[in-house]
C-alpha cells in the first residue's frame, strides 16, 4: 500500500468516524447503536493505521487479498445491523399498531358515554 493511499484511508476514516459521533451527539440514539457505530468506526481506522492486520486476517481466512476480507467484513457487518433494524421497526410497528386499536376503542367508548349522556338530557 503507497502511503498516499494510506493517509488518504486514514483521513477518510478518521472523517467517517468524526461524522459519526457529530451526528451521534445530535440525536438520541440507543446505547446499543450507539455502540456498533462507534466500533464500526474505530475499526475503520485501526484498519487503515496498521494495515497489517487485514494482511494477516485475509490469508489467515483464505483471502486471495486483504480488500477483499475488508469488503466482506463489512458487508457482513452492514447486513447484520439492517436486520437488526429491521426486527426492531417491526417491533415498533406492532407497538404503533395496537396503540392505534387501544386509542380507537377508547375514542368510542367516549364517544358511546357521550352518546347516551346527551340521550340523557334531551330526555
Amino acid at each position: 500500500m503507497t502511503l498516499v493511499l494510506r493517509i488518504l484511508l486514514i483521513i477518510i476514516s478518521v472523517l467517517t468516524f468524526a461524522y459519526i459521533i457529530v451526528n451521534i451527539r445530535k440525536s438520541k440514539v440507543k446505547l446499543e447503536s450507539l455502540i456498533f457505530w462507534i466500533i464500526f468506526g474505530l475499526m475503520l481506522i485501526l484498519l487503515s493505521v496498521v494495515p497489517q492486520i487485514a494482511m494477516f486476517a485475509s490469508t489467515l481466512a483464505g483471502f486471495y487479498a486483504p480488500i477483499n476480507f475488508i469488503l466482506v467484513t463489512i458487508i457482513f457487518l452492514l447486513i447484520y445491523k439492517v436486520f437488526t433494524l429491521t426486527m426492531q421497526l417491526s417491533q415498533v410497528q406492532q407497538k404503533l399498531e395496537e396503540l392505534v386499536r387501544h386509542i380507537a376503542i377508547k375514542e368510542a367508548e367516549e364517544n358511546k358515554i357521550e352518546n347516551q349522556n346527551k340521550e340523557k338530557a334531551d330526555d
